[in-house]
C-alpha cells in the first residue's frame, strides 16, 4: 500500500491515546493550552493512524475527551506508514514546543536512531562554552564509546582525578544498548597525566634549566 494522508472526521471519544508519546507538559503549559482552546478554538490538526491511535495532538485530545467525548474533530490519518515512521512523525510534530522526557524518548526511539536525524531543542553550545553537566550525553544522540574499566577503587579514583571528571556520572536510557571498545586501566599503552602533574613537571624542568 502506498503511503498517503487522508483528511477524516472522528468522534474524539473514539480516539486512542495508547500509541505512546515521550512528551510531557507542565501544569502551566497545560492550563495555557486549555485557555487557548477555549478562547480561540483548535486551529491545529490531530494526526492519527489507521487504528485511530493519536500520533500528534495528544494533549488536545485529552482535553477534548474530558470536556465532550462526542465532539467531532478533523484529523489527518496516516495510511501505509510503518510504526517507525509514525514515531518519527510524532517526534517532528512535537519538536517545536514544550520539553522532552529524555529518558522516555531514548527508550521509545531506540529503533529509529539509524534511520532518522532529529533536530531537537536548541543547538548545543560550542564545546569550549559548555559546562560539565552540558557535556553529558543526551539519550537520542549517537556516540562512539571507549570504556576504561578499573579493577579496584584506587585505580578508579586515580583515573577520574586525572581526567577531571569527579562527580561526572551520567544516566542513560534503561533499555538502550551502548556499543564500544573497552580496556583495563592498568593495561593502557598510553599514560594519563593529570594537570597538576604536568604543572609539577614543567616547574621542575624550569628549575633544571637554571
Amino acid at each position: 500500500m502506498d503511503k498517503h494522508i487522508e483528511i477524516v472526521q472522528r468522534r474524539v471519544g473514539d480516539l486512542k491515546l495508547d500509541f505512546g508519546n515521550p512528551r510531557k507538559i507542565k501544569k502551566q503549559k497545560r492550563e495555557d493550552l486549555e485557555d487557548s482552546l477555549e478562547n480561540y478554538g483548535d486551529f491545529d490538526i490531530i494526526v492519527i493512524n489507521e487504528k485511530n491511535q493519536v500520533i500528534g495532538g495528544n494533549q488536545r485530545v485529552t482535553i477534548f475527551q474530558k470536556k465532550n467525548p462526542d465532539m467531532i474533530v478533523d484529523c489527518k490519518m496516516l495510511v501505509g506508514y510503518t510504526i517507525a515512521e509514525q514515531k518519527y512523525v510524532n517526534i517532528k510534530l512535537n519538536s517545536h514546543a514544550g520539553e522532552w522526557d529524555l529518558e522516555g524518548l531514548g527508550d521509545w526511539t531506540a529503533d529509529l536512531m539509524g534511520s532518522f536525524k532529529l533536530d531537537l531543542e536548541k543547538p548545543p553550545k560550542p564545546v569550549d562554552e559548555r559546562n560539565i553537566k552540558e557535556m553529558e550525553p543526551i539519550h537520542y544522540e549517537q556516540y562512539d564509546y571507549v570504556l576504561i574499566a578499573c579493577r579496584n577503587e584506587l585505580d578508579y579514583n586515580d583515573l577520574v582525578r586525572k581526567l577531571g571528571i569527579e562527580g561526572g556520572q551520567v544516566k542513560v536510557a534503561k533499555s538502550r544498548h551502548i556499543k564500544g571498545r573497552a580496556i583495563w586501566y592498568d593495561q593502557m599503552k598510553a599514560q594519563i597525566i593529570g594537570a597538576d602533574e604536568v604543572q609539577a613537571q614543567e616547574n621542575g624542568g624550569e628549575g633544571d634549566e637554571e
